[in-house]
């Protein structure tokens, strides 16, 4: 077990200096051919600030397993499943054109809808006992829900990156508990990549992520959240996941059904290309904290929960309805303090 902490350790070390490193590499290169993100009236930033942070994530991410695996294990290497590699380049690629030229919606579902077939071919597909077209049809909305979600929530200082950091961080909690090795291995490159982007992306952030990397780091965590064996419980291994990602998952369904019920969506269209400040870090920054203070608040709901996911494996039936008690107060907390961000704007 020590041999694994301590490849956890050198995998987490080489990501975090990778990404560090190759940040400003790209924020350099963002500036030369002018890839910026330019202040505007549904933005919160002053001035202009470099995107494309999410290729130097993806490349620590994907390097330091690469250069370990052949460091450590020889090669070819197969301590990762190469679906999960093959479709997050995808979508860091399909995130990466959108930084540079927006791609409409409809490519962003066919290319997921290639990756949720491309992840099945490697097994990587939720096992529901239902039929296979059933579970892929549920993996995919699973993939997509993420990957909307993370995209969404990419809307403050080291937000999005922040919390990928603390799922990849509860995923490999639980890959130890499990002793499901190979699957941390993937899990701690996550951490430490999002980690070395993240100091530069904290407030005041020197270069966003852009949509190369909410799109990457969205289907990566949902896609290793199929791959990980949660329980043997087939209701707790199909609610663990959920709550690690409850926080974008949250935000998600909640903005989207209260632009409903205000009239501000209406159709498909609007729902996807609406943008607006009624998301829950603006709703929280609303209320009188600063932006690392709205930040820092989200980052302890999402710690909250996960914390709670990593005890429910081991829960008891009644002891989890209680658990799962705690959480919706959690929620019906969360949400009374977005009303009343509302009310303060007002």
């Amino acid at each position: 077990m020590t041999g694994h902490f301590i490849h956890y350790l050198k995998i987490f070390s080489l990501a975090l200096v990778i990404s560090g490193i190759l940040t400003f590499v790209i924020k350099w290169l963002a500036r030369r051919f002018n890839v910026l993100d330019n202040p505007g009236l549904e933005k919160i930033h002053a001035r202009p600030t470099p995107r494309l942070g999410g290729i130097a994530i993806f490349i620590g991410f994907i390097a330091s397993i690469l250069i370990f695996s052949r460091a450590e294990l020889g090669w070819p290497p197969k301590i990762f499943n190469p679906g999960i590699i093959i479709g997050s380049a995808i979508a860091l690629f399909i995130g990466t054109i959108d930084d540079i030229k927006r791609v409409p919606a409809v490519i962003k579902l066919i290319a997921l809808f290639i990756i949720t077939f491309i992840l099945s071919e490697y097994g990587v597909i939720l096992k529901l006992p239902i039929p296979y077209w059933a579970n892929l049809i549920l993996t995919l909305l699973w993939l997509v829900g993420i990957t909307s979600a993370f995209n969404a929530l990419d809307n403050m200082d080291g937000l999005a990156a922040g919390l990928a950091f603390i799922a990849s961080g509860t995923y490999l909690a639980i890959a130890i508990q499990t002793y499901q090795w190979e699957w941390g291995i993937l899990a701690v490159g996550l951490m430490g990549a999002s980690l070395g982007f993240l100091i530069h992306n904290f407030h005041p952030a020197s270069i966003f992520m852009g949509d190369s990397g909410s799109f990457f780091l969205g289907f990566t965590l949902a896609a290793m959240g199929i791959m990980g064996s949660w329980s043997t419980h087939p209701v707790k291994a199909s609610i663990i996941p959920i709550i690690i990602l409850g926080v974008p998952l949250f935000d998600f369904a909640y903005i989207v059904i209260t632009r409903q019920i205000k009239g501000k969506t209406k159709t498909i269209k609007e729902i996807i290309y609406y943008t607006g400040h009624d998301h829950l870090s603006h709703r929280i920054r609303q209320l009188g904290l600063n932006t690392p203070g709205a930040v820092i608040f989200i980052y302890l709901l999402a710690i909250c929960l996960s914390i709670g996911a990593i005890i429910l494996r081991n829960m008891s039936g009644l002891e989890a309805i209680f658990l799962l008690g705690q959480f919706i107060l959690v929620i019906i907390i969360v949400i009374i303090l977005m009303e009343l961000g509302m009310r303060q704007k007002k």
